[in-house]
């Protein structure tokens, strides 16, 4: 079937596009919901899922087919950074939850690992898609969260203007979509 501009346009005049910049977020961290965080969450991921396949050779065509459970993307969050950097330190205080170091001066010493409970059991961020009106379409609700990677945060003196701005990549074990009809 061709491509027919009278269709595409009908079906955008219908249903409309979507905006990637209208979006809520909402961080439940250890230490319990970060509204700060929520408001000051510059840009979000909605994580894909992976199916697991194989080749499933058999008499005639070669197909791939699905088994196992699914895996999941990691959740990419980017935050403005506020004055003094509270954005980054919840983030550091969290990552201590899950490898503390100890020792003198906090250099040389060993590392405990805290309980997977502690630094992520309760843990959670929900994603919503707002429509151009501020009703939500699209939410999904990412479980047991935990900051596996957060970036560097880079000083300049070439750079005078501007927001600072730090990443976290967020592990979880499954998300939901929680999106009310």
């Amino acid at each position: 079937m061709a491509f027919n501009v009278s269709n595409f346009t009908g079906v955008i005049s219908k249903k409309g596009l979507a905006s990637s910049n209208k979006f809520e977020v909402s961080i439940v961290t250890p230490f319990g919901n970060n509204q700060d965080m929520n408001l000051m969450c510059d840009t979000v991921t909605i994580a894909g899922k992976n199916v697991q396949s194989t080749a499933d050779i058999q008499y005639g065509i070669r197909r791939e087919i699905a088994y196992g459970a699914p895996t999941f993307d990691p959740l990419t969050l980017t935050f403005y950074c506020t004055e003094k950097l509270e954005e980054k330190k919840t983030l550091d205080r969290w990552q201590e939850l899950m490898v503390k170091t100890v020792g003198p001066n906090r250099t040389g010493g060993s590392f405990d690992v805290g309980y997977y409970d502690t630094y992520a059991g309760s843990s959670q961020i929900e994603v919503t898609k707002l429509s151009t009106s501020g009703e939500a379409v699209f939410k999904y609700q990412y479980l047991e969260v935990y900051p596996k990677t957060v970036s560097a945060l880079e000083l300049s003196h070439g750079t005078s203007s501007g927001p600072m701005k730090i990443s976290a990549i967020f592990n979880y074990t499954y998300w939901k979509d929680i999106t009310t009809s």
